[in-house]
């Protein structure tokens, strides 16, 4: 019967194959984007058998991930007794791992300022060995030769057009270390795109740091020399990580370390396979109105297979194996397309680097599940309608004599229950979700209540399927005022629910979708707004004078370069005046007396400046440093503290801010009160959050530790007010320099701010990191660009991308409905109707169809999101927002139904039937 309609059979694999196509593309371009073993092999390691780092003072309890280098960190289960013992107490260089005659090589990074052809850049620079034959594979020579000196050195194909050069010209370096290059050749880096800038040198030749003298930041490579998970076992005590080429190609069994860097399923692939899911259940609602189409004109052979003694079960079989038939048709055709588009998009968005896609991989069994799914969606559309070929009026149909169906109560009641049952799962799913955060978060609970929220809206489709022939009917009434076009398209979409229910549920089930991602995608950008964590105010440049220090014991120096950066800041930005900013030091987390390790009581051990926080407004946990009741106030309105106020966690920035007026302008953004102006010129102090101000007073505590369990040695208090920023900023408290100076308190250029007018040019950032750099190689320009405005944006791609799907979809489902209905067109023909008549039936026809799929589409998808913000945090606010994108969700409910039903317009005046046609009368 498949090969009977061979154009209808090609439409519903057609149907198949493309959301199969889609999924499968989708797919394989994610698998690619994961490197195998062996590929991972080879963009870390080249053909070296290992790399180790020196991350860490030795400890007896250090450990790492065995896949991951980078995951590291002290744990009990990894305590070695033996290396407590025999571990050096300094951190150690990387040559002395190993014996004597161990071939290393050596790979370090650095920041240099060059001269290009538009004026200086700030680039990144690799000092070592990458040319060697053992790095093939992660780094490649292109052209000409390797260094030979420490006057030679390589770049990029991309850093020739950048200097303007070619291979055997001079490049200027300016920073860290003035110097002149010959350019000898080219080299590939695995990991760069193609547009990527990079130097390579030996070791030293950029700032003149030999490997040995900067193990922190040193990358030891070991081309002859493998090493095991026990042997790594043995390293890790002494401060070392290992990546292991062994390692990773036969990994120890999961579970057997202690931290395990695995990932579980990603946001993004719960997206997919929810996306999957929603587009094959569209699928096999289109095909089952095809199927649907197909039934009704293949009456008569049914009826007479019947009539010979074909039962029900028979005529079942018949129709939804041909739905097997198709779906594995379709998921075929859709996996060989699938797999076509993914290459093709690869070769088309690929940069060059070999990291973006590390080979093209099929992940075989999301396609044999796919497959499945396809083939299970497509014998879904074929047993509705094969189910209702079993119940054919046998002499009706061959005497082509068959009624409309007969409207019943059952399926209503069965809608209504089912709507009914789907927002009680949903909404018992927001209220789990909700009670999976309090008192502790619990992932099962959370797993499960979004499974809920997610099942709730299909029960509801699917109770607005068996709903939906009633609410035609309704609308018919209310449209058969509008004309007589109106009237007949209205009553026809009624009274023909085989055909039009399918094209509602199709609209429907592409809109809820939409819908739903729509209002994801907003209640995440303001989450990302509200939860955005500014450093400066929005469109302001700023240079922290702390930098890193890659000297044991590690950590971080404070520089006295502060009057250079702001000059150079000025340099690059000329309608700005750039801002030396002061601060006082906040006092350390814990001090360790060298009698004992007992922690300073503040008698033997300095004191710093902080300001008190007013315990009633915080987590009484954090009020007071323990860490004892962190998990006691999970019920408590005040818990968790906010980041910027918790003295733990903001403990890096420090509260303390001194300077003048205009200091405190680029501070807050903002222009600085009258109330602030007359608090400081007053003596007093000025604070950006309430919680440090109490009765219009702040209190500076002098404190050794920021355990507030000790009493301080002293106590200041001042008058106070408050200014808040436009967002939260980490600055506590601003004064005076003269009220800074009567305290006596210790402050000193700890950060260079810049506030600019909008953000920056490339151009304008490259010049100005230059001139940083060059002042001092350690430190980096940053502008702050505030929270990632995604949302209206990807609110308005899928719109349009919604827009395109339906039309599509109405398309086809309108035009199924119009092949079923042509003995009816034939009718309106025969008795003179017009085209007017014609293209106001198309017209209303489709209003209904599309109009009332928009609307429950729409309503559905906004279920989901209104029970995902039922979750809420201590303070009642709910997690996440209930802020549907209103005005995309009203132009898909009007403009879609509009554009869709001036189509059915157009293409129904036309439309005509030759009365010489017996057939189109039987």
């Amino acid at each position: 019967m498949a090969l009977q309609s061979r154009g209808r059979s090609a439409l519903i694999a057609l149907l198949v194959a493309i959301p199969v196509a889609g999924l499968v593309g989708i797919t394989t371009v994610d698998a690619s984007n994961t490197a195998s073993p062996a590929e991972r092999v080879m963009l870390e390691l080249g053909s070296t058998e290992a790399r180790v780092m020196i991350v860490a003072s030795p400890d007896p309890k250090f450990t790492q991930d065995p896949l991951n280098d980078r995951s590291w960190g002290p744990s009990d289960e990894a305590f070695n007794g033996e290396a407590a013992q025999s571990i050096e107490p300094e951190p150690v260089t990387g040559a002395a791992l190993f014996p004597a005659g161990t071939r290393l090589l050596s790979i370090r990074q650095a920041n240099i300022v060059a001269e290009t052809k538009d004026g200086l850049g700030s680039f990144t620079a690799v000092q070592g060995q990458p040319w060697d034959a053992s790095f093939a594979g992660k780094w490649d020579v292109t052209s000409g030769s390797a260094p030979a000196n420490d006057g030679e050195i390589m770049v990029t194909a991309a850093a020739l057009d950048r200097l303007g050069a070619t291979v055997g010209s001079t490049a200027v370096i300016t920073a860290p270390e003035p110097g002149e290059f010959t350019i000898v050749g080219t080299i590939r880096s695995a990991w760069l795109d193609d547009a990527a800038v990079s130097f390579y040198g030996l070791p030293g030749a950029f700032d003149g740091v030999l490997p040995d003298d900067s193990d922190l930041l040193t990358e030891w490579y070991l081309p002859d020399t493998p090493l095991t998970w026990s042997q790594i076992g043995d390293l890790n005590p002494r401060g070392a990580t290992v990546l292991s080429r062994s390692v990773l190609l036969d990994p120890p069994p999961v579970g057997s370390y202690p931290l395990d860097g695995t990932v579980s399923l990603s946001f993004f692939d719960s997206f997919l396979m929810l996306l999957g899911g929603f587009a094959l259940f569209e699928v096999a609602l289109l095909a089952g109105a095809a199927f649907t189409v197909g039934a009704r004109t293949q009456q008569r052979t049914l009826a007479t297979l019947a009539s010979v003694g074909g039962d029900k079960r028979m005529l079942f079989r018949v129709m939804s194996f041909g739905g097997v038939i198709l779906g594995a048709v379709g998921a075929g055709l859709g996996t060989v397309l699938g797999l076509a588009g993914a290459w093709i998009f690869m070769q088309i968005s690929a940069n060059g680097s070999a990291a973006r896609y590390p080979g093209f991989h099929l992940d075989l069994l999301s396609l044999l599940i796919i497959a499945a799914f396809a083939v299970l969606a497509g014998w879904c559309a074929a047993a509705v309608p094969a189910r209702a070929a079993g119940r054919i009026d046998v002499l009706g149909a061959l005497r082509g004599a068959l009624r409309p169906p007969r409207p019943t109560r059952r399926r209503p009641v069965a809608g209504i229950i089912l709507l009914a049952l789907g927002a009680i799962v949903a909404v018992t799913g927001g209220l789990v979700e909700l009670a999976a955060y309090l008192p502790v978060y619990q992932v099962w609970l959370a797993n499960f209540g979004i499974g809920l929220i997610i099942a709730g809206p299909v029960i509801m489709q699917l109770g607005a399927v068996f709903l939906a022939p009633l609410i035609l009917r309704w609308a018919a009434g209310l449209a058969s005022r509008f004309g007589p076009g109106a009237r007949l398209a209205t009553r026809d979409v009624a009274r023909n629910p085989g055909r039009s229910v399918p094209a509602l549920a199709a609209i429907m089930s592409c809109v809820f979708v939409a819908a739903f991602a729509m209002s994801l995608i907003s209640t995440f950008q303001v989450n990302s707004v509200k939860d955005y964590y500014y450093s400066v105010p929005e469109d302001t440049a700023w240079v922290s004078l702390n930098a890193y220090v890659d000297e044991p014991p590690y950590g971080t120096m404070l520089l006295e370069s502060g009057p250079e950066v702001r000059n150079a800041l000025d340099g690059a930005f000329p309608d700005s005046r750039a801002r030396l900013l002061n601060s006082v030091a906040n006092p350390p987390s814990w001090v360790e007396t060298p009698a004992d390790g007992e922690t300073a009581t503040g008698s033997t051990a300095p004191v710093f400046a902080y300001p008190r926080i007013d315990p009633g407004t915080v987590c009484p946990s954090d009020a007071t440093r323990s860490e004892a009741g962190h998990q006691e106030d999970r019920t408590d309105i005040r818990c968790p503290t906010p980041y910027y106020l918790d003295p733990i966690m903001s403990s890096i920035s420090e509260h303390i801010w001194v300077g003048d007026l205009a200091d405190f302008a680029a501070i807050l953004g903002v222009p600085v009160s009258d109330q602030s102006r007359a608090t400081l010129a007053a003596g007093g102090a000025v604070s950006t959050y309430q919680q440090y101000v109490v009765d219009d007073t702040i209190h500076l505590d002098w404190m050794a530790t920021l355990d507030a369990t000790v009493a301080p040695a002293r106590s200041v208090a001042l008058a106070g007010s408050v200014q808040s920023p436009e967002h939260p900023l980490p600055y506590a408290i601003f004064m005076l320099t003269e009220t800074a100076d009567s305290l006596e308190l210790d402050h000193r250029p700890t950060m260079v701010v810049s506030s600019l007018n909008a953000a920056p040019t490339q151009a304008q950032q490259d010049q100005v990191q230059g001139a940083v750099t060059a002042v001092e190689p350690g430190l980096f320009v940053q502008v702050e660009p505030g929270p990632q405005a995604f949302g209206a944006s990807w609110s308005w791609v899928l719109v349009a991308l919604t827009a395109i799907i339906a039309l599509v979809t109405a398309s086809i489902t309108i035009g199924l409905a119009r092949a079923d209905g042509h003995r009816d067109n034939a009718v309106l023909t025969s008795l003179g109707a017009s085209p007017r008549v014609r293209r106001a039936f198309g017209f209303w026809q489709a209003v209904v169809i599309v109009g009332l799929g928009s609307i429950i589409g729409v309503l559905l998808g906004l279920v989901p999101s209104l029970a995902l913000s039922l979750t809420r945090d201590t303070a009642g606010q709910s997690l996440l927002p209930f802020t549907p994108p209103w005005l995309q969700l009203a132009l898909i409910v009007v403009a879609l139904p509009a554009v869709v039903a001036v189509g059915g317009a157009l293409t129904a005046g036309g439309n005509r039937t030759r009365f010489s046609n017996r057939a189109a009368f039987d």
